[in-house]
C-alpha cells in the first residue's frame, strides 16, 4: 500500500460539509454580519460607566471577542465590509477567527458571572494575572534579561501567594490547586465544566473546534485534498464555499450567545440592538449615526 492510499483511506473518516448554495451561503453571511453589527453597537452603548470588577473585565474580552467578529466578517467572501476585485474562497481565512468566538464565549461566561463572594473573585482574577505572567515570561524568555526573568519569576510567585492565603481557592481539590498554581490554566473550571453550564453539546462543540484548527494551522487536512482550480486554491468551490458558511454559522452562534451575556448584564443596552440596521462607528456607512454621517459631508 503506498503513502496516497492510506491519505485517501483516512480522508473518508472525515465528514464533509452539507452542500451549499451562493443563496444559502450569501443568508448566512447577512445572519452573521447582522449579529456584528448588534455586538459592535451593544459594545459601544455600554461604554463609560462604572462597574462592579467582573463586569468591567467581562467588556474586555467581549472587545476581544467582537474585534474577531469583524475580522471574520471582514474575510468573508462577498461581505459588505470590505470592497475587493477578488474574493479568496478558503476556510484558512476564517478559521482561526470563527475558533476565537468559541473560545471566547466560554472565557467570557466564566467573567462575568457574578462571584459568590470577594474570595472566589480574587480567586478567578488573580489566577488568570497568574496564567498571564508564565505566558508572558516563556513567550519573551528567549529575549529577555535574567532581570526581566526574575522580575515574572517574582511576580507569579506574589500571585501564587496571594492564591493561597485565598479561603475560597485553599476550598479546591488539592490535586487541582497544584495543577491551577503552575499558572498553564486560565479558568478554575475546565473547558468541559464551562460547555455544561452553557449548555453547549461538547461532542458538536470538539468536532468543529478541531476542524476549524486544522485550517488555524497548516496540518494535512488542510491540504490533502487540494485541487488545481478548486478546492484550496481560493477560487470559489462548493467545499470551500460549504466550510466558510459552517464557520459563519458557527460564528453567528457563539457572537448571538456572547451579547446575550452582555445584555444580561447591562440590561439598558438593549435597546442598541437592531439587527443589520444597528448603528456604531466605525464600520460600513449604512450603520453610522447621522452625527457621523453629517460629519461625513
Amino acid at each position: 500500500m503506498n503513502e496516497h492510499a492510506v491519505t485517501d483511506e483516512t480522508e473518508e473518516d472525515v465528514p464533509s460539509p452539507k452542500a451549499t448554495t451562493h443563496e444559502e451561503y450569501r443568508a448566512a453571511l447577512k445572519a452573521f454580519d447582522a449579529c456584528v453589527c448588534e455586538a459592535f453597537a451593544i459594545g459601544q452603548a455600554i461604554g463609560s460607566r462604572i462597574a462592579p470588577p467582573h463586569l468591567g473585565y467581562g467588556t474586555h474580552v467581549f472587545t476581544r471577542i467582537c474585534a474577531n467578529a469583524v475580522a471574520l466578517v471582514r474575510a468573508a467572501p462577498k461581505s459588505r465590509w470590505v470592497r475587493s476585485d477578488a474574493d479568496f474562497w478558503d476556510l484558512a481565512t476564517v478559521a482561526g477567527h470563527a475558533r476565537s468566538l468559541m473560545e471566547g464565549l466560554l472565557l467570557l461566561h466564566y467573567v462575568i458571572k457574578a462571584p459568590v463572594d470577594q474570595d472566589e473573585w480574587s480567586a478567578r482574577i488573580n489566577l488568570m494575572h497568574l496564567n498571564d505572567c508564565c505566558r508572558r515570561a516563556k513567550i519573551l524568555e528567549a529575549i529577555s534579561t535574567e532581570e526581566q526573568i526574575k522580575s515574572f519569576e517574582d511576580t507569579a510567585e506574589e500571585l501564587r501567594g496571594r492564591l493561597k492565603a485565598n479561603a475560597y481557592f485553599m476550598r479546591i481539590d488539592h490535586r487541582l490547586r497544584e495543577r491551577l498554581l503552575r499558572g498553564d490554566a486560565l479558568t478554575i473550571p475546565t473547558r468541559n465544566e464551562l460547555l455544561n453550564e452553557l449548555e453547549i453539546e461538547k461532542k458538536s462543540f470538539y468536532m468543529v473546534w478541531n476542524l476549524l484548527s486544522q485550517y488555524a494551522h497548516v496540518l494535512p487536512m488542510s491540504f490533502y485534498r487540494i485541487e488545481p482550480n478548486g478546492r484550496g486554491s481560493g477560487l470559489e468551490n462548493d467545499t470551500d464555499r460549504s466550510y466558510i458558511r459552517l464557520a459563519l454559522e458557527v460564528g453567528t452562534y457563539y457572537l448571538t450567545a456572547a451579547v446575550d451575556l452582555i445584555v444580561e448584564a447591562f440590561p439598558d443596552s438593549t435597546h442598541a440592538r437592531k439587527g443589520i440596521d444597528s448603528k456604531f462607528y466605525p464600520g460600513p456607512a449604512r450603520n453610522s449615526p447621522r452625527d457621523r454621517r453629517r460629519r461625513r459631508t
